[in-house]
């Protein structure tokens, strides 16, 4: 189960971050009539890394800190405030390559108020939708494991009380069939084959988990049928 959940994850991240990629050098690509250098390629492909690594790091600061488990108001006020520093963060470790590759203007790219600002909203924005998927995939199956663990509650509670009921109904039906036996022997007859219809259909039904509602009905009429012998 983890090792399926550790496979998902990082497919998840590896093909999203590969079609953020994808859709900056197509974009790229469509918006310079010149079309896209090698260079400009590898600073996507560097960007979408750092991206990658970021969010695995959040990723395993949130499990550190028990984030996942928190209330959603609670959960937010620590993401925020997170995925904006972050934000800067990826923002700032693109400049280097961009020194290195020449990709774009250094100066501009870091000592522009206007374009850290924009680039950072833009990071934010991308951590936010990342951080939003990621949250909800983990509430939503922390809800599932939770409803399954009422139903499994749910089932032991049911289970008890059949236990505890069908022999009390059992021991009745046959105290009511013996007198029947001397006095009404036909009757005995058929509430002999009511109450096995009901034993069967129980045991056969224990063993299926789920039953037809044409079957419960079945199993309800011969219910029927043996307490109307037994009052009569």
């Amino acid at each position: 189960m983890v090792n399926n959940k550790k496979r998902l994850y990082w497919t998840l991240q590896i093909t999203g971050w590969t079609a953020y990629v994808l859709l900056q050098i197509v974009w790229y690509s469509f918006s310079n009539e010149n079309g896209i250098p090698l260079r400009r390629i590898t600073f996507f492909i560097f960007e979408g890394l750092v991206c990658l690594g970021i969010t695995h790091l959040f990723r395993n600061y949130v499990n550190q800190w028990k984030w996942l488990s928190l209330s959603v108001p609670k959960m937010m006020t620590r993401v925020l405030p997170t995925i904006f520093i972050l934000g800067f963060v990826i923002y700032f470790l693109r400049v280097p390559l961009s020194i290195l590759l020449n990709v774009v203007n250094v100066q501009r790219l870091a000592f522009d108020t206007r374009q850290i600002l924009l680039g950072e909203s833009f990071f934010f924005f991308l951590l936010f939708m990342w951080s939003l998927f990621y949250f909800t995939y983990h509430y939503i199956a922390r809800y599932n494991k939770s409803l399954k663990y009422e139903a499994s509650m749910i089932e032991i509670e049911l289970n008890n009380l059949k236990n505890q009921l069908n022999p009390h109904f059992i021991f009745n039906a046959l105290n009511s069939i013996r007198a029947l036996v001397d006095e009404n022997p036909d009757k005995s007859k058929q509430a002999i084959n009511h109450l096995s219809n009901i034993l069967r259909n129980s045991l056969t039904f224990e063993k299926k988990g789920l039953t037809k509602f044409d079957d419960e009905l079945k199993i309800v009429k011969d219910y029927l049928s043996l307490e109307s012998i037994r009052f009569e």
